[in-house]
């Protein structure tokens, strides 16, 4: 197994994808050159050939592949094997043994999952050489649930975890079990939902056959006559009638409660008179205000009947489900917040006030969903707005000149625009790329392209080969200016000791020096707290982005701070916080930044070595490597 300083170097040298000097190496991981060499020749002791060396330094062999299973993975398999034998318990030597690894190791595994274990009812206690799990039945399922959502890689992990728990069942059949009942009461349902309803099956189908069935004094009559509960008996049936595997009428309950406000979307494109049949009034009321608001805030119009509709049903659903507390699980939660950050953080305002009006609260995996109907919606609105433009000069304007724009225009559609002209007029100085069927004025013209009069397959790769390297030129330059114009000096925190400090303390420190430099308001902190109650805004990779969802500040800025030591922000060790204010006005210029910034930041390689500048130009210096890197 790789260990986590391991891990960090082999995702560096991967993104590097060069040979790297041990000095370099040493600098990135704050040690030795020594230690460098010990530390590549135990990776290449359990994986031969992994890296390779040579007196260039080192580089990523990508011939040879690694397995990458680290603590995260072996936390989750523990807690399951404790959740399977939670009577009798499991033999310490032999759960070390099971899982190769070491017995200090397997101690150290189980200490870090007790300390994450935040539900004090729930216990890992040692009995001579047997380990135990106490505590209440329900506390255990919901924290190995989230202990499986919290994986990486999780579509698949996610599968593999399941068909682990239930072992000779199939998990095809029970998906398909599952999908057959809905689709006899007419209810379409998505993969996210449905990953979501198999893994709670599947928990109590493990929980069942190792004796541990949920028990009621009293059962309640009531839910036991609604159609949720009808759809959870029906799936328990056929399961039985398979399996052999009997499910309790309190099981039946708790099961039913994840079939709560579903409905068959065949409704979407029905008006909004029709649709207040199937949604209440209130809801739809609620979401036409939201939806105005968010255009006067964001100045994003979302006007489609389609999209209106299908959010309304989502919002009565998740209406249903907010005053049970069951909210359905998103496995892709961290992939959006990560790779659309503006599209989530639309999604958080409107959630926001969605709450506000409708009085209700739903979490994290809820707001994602809606950030998925937003994402789909404004995918079909986009327009396309990084055309290059071309002056294409010809020898014969009227023939050539008029075929060859138009097979370039098909080819390349509504990336580019062509202008075309004959060879003795005057260059257009105000093009992006020079195409010309002239070898003296490709050879003149520094950036040109030659091309044939009948333009060859050939010529086609080189024009795209040139408009991806001006596009990507372009992109740069805009993000470089971007860079030196909303990262400034004066909001630099450079290496603070976090000793003592809680994130709400460190975010009214970088606050006020906001205030101090004229870029906020006295009310910018509020805002910002209400948008991080919202949502905490730590990633994995060690970074924290807080900001309000309002754009509501008197100019746009990005402060910056970088940390001694880790600072838990909502369970994530965050090293760097990079505090946004955005002008309503710089709205459009700062969202392409913030965008390939969040994009950068991601990689905890990347988030690690800005969080190790010692100071505000070589923080810059390594932003702007980045961009270079990620061309």
């Amino acid at each position: 197994m790789l260990t986590k300083k391991e891990k960090e170097l082999i995702d560096y040298l991967n993104i590097k994808k060069r040979w790297v000097t041990s000095d370099e190496l040493a600098d990135f991981s704050s040690c030795t050159t020594r230690t460098i060499r010990n530390r590549v020749a135990k990776i290449n002791q359990n994986n031969p050939e992994l890296i390779l060396t040579s007196h260039l330094g080192y580089q990523l062999n990508a011939e040879v592949k690694v397995s990458t299973t680290g603590t995260e993975d072996r936390k989750s398999r523990i807690f399951l094997e404790l959740l399977k034998h939670s009577s009798e318990g499991v033999d310490f030597y032999e759960l070390a043994e099971k899982l190769y690894i070491s017995e200090s190791t397997l101690k150290n595994d189980i200490q870090q999952l007790k300390k994450e274990i935040t539900n004090d009812a729930i216990q890992i206690i040692f009995e001579q050489d047997y380990i135990k799990l106490t505590g209440p039945e329900r506390a255990k399922r919901r924290y190995l649930i989230s202990l499986l959502y919290n994986e990486s890689d999780l579509q698949e992990k996610l599968k593999v975890s399941i068909q682990q728990m239930i072992g000779y069942i199939s998990l095809e059949k029970l998906q398909q079990t599952i999908r057959d009942v809905l689709s006899e009461h007419s209810i379409q349902i998505n993969q996210y939902s449905l990953n979501n309803i198999v893994l709670h099956f599947a928990i109590s189908i493990e929980r069942i056959r190792q004796g541990h069935s949920l028990m009621k004094a009293q059962m309640n009559s009531q839910a036991q006559s609604t159609s949720e509960f009808l759809i959870a008996e029906e799936i328990s049936d056929k399961l039985a009638q398979q399996y052999d595997i009997h499910f309790s009428q309190a099981e039946l309950e708790q099961l039913s409660l994840l079939f709560i406000g579903m409905q068959n979307e065949t409704l979407t494109k029905q008006n909004n008179q029709q649709l207040s049949t199937f949604v209440d009034q209130k809801i739809i009321t609620a979401l036409q205000d939201v939806l105005a608001e968010v255009e006067r805030t964001y100045l994003v119009e979302l006007h489609d009947e389609d999209f209106f509709n299908k959010l309304a049903i989502h919002l009565q659903s998740l209406y249903y489900r907010s005053h049970y507390e069951t909210f359905t699980r998103n496995s892709s939660l961290l992939d959006l917040k990560t790779a659309y950050p503006l599209i989530y953080d639309l999604a958080v305002y409107i959630s926001s006030l969605i709450q506000d009006r409708l009085a209700i609260w739903f979490n994290d995996d809820e707001i994602s969903f809606i950030a998925l109907h937003i994402g789909s919606f404004l995918e079909t609105q986009k327009h396309y707005r990084n055309q290059v433009t071309i002056q294409l000069i010809v020898n014969d304007y009227h023939d050539i000149g008029r075929n060859l724009s138009k097979q370039i225009e098909e080819r390349f559609g509504e990336n580019v625009t062509v202008l075309v002209t004959e060879k003795w007029k005057v260059m257009n100085s105000d093009c992006d790329l020079l195409l010309t069927t002239d070898r003296a004025t490709a050879s003149e013209c520094a950036g040109s392209v030659f091309i044939h009069p009948f333009l060859t397959s050939k010529d086609v790769k080189k024009i795209e080969k040139r408009i991806d390297s001006l596009k990507a030129q372009r992109e740069k330059r805009r993000m470089y200016q971007a860079i030196e114009k909303f990262i400034l000096p004066e909001l630099y925190f450079n290496q603070v000791d976090p000793a003592g400090l809680t994130p709400e303390e460190i975010r009214k420190q970088i606050n006020q020096r906001m205030i101090q430099s004229g870029f906020v308001d006295d009310h910018f902190s509020e805002r910002v707290e209400k948008r991080e109650h919202m949502s905490p805004t730590s990633f994995p990779s060690g970074i924290a982005v807080p900001h309000s969802v309002e754009l509501e500040a008197i100019k746009s800025g990005v402060a910056i701070m970088t940390l001694q030591e880790p600072l838990i922000w909502a369970s994530h060790p965050i090293k760097l916080i990079a505090y946004i204010a955005i002008n309503k006005d710089e709205a459009n210029d700062f969202n392409d930044f913030f965008e390939k910034f969040i994009e950068i930041v991601s990689e905890p390689v990347n988030t690690k070595q800005l969080s190790m500048s010692e100071d505000y130009e070589e923080f810059i210096l390594r932003l702007k490597a980045m961009v270079d890197g990620d061309e």
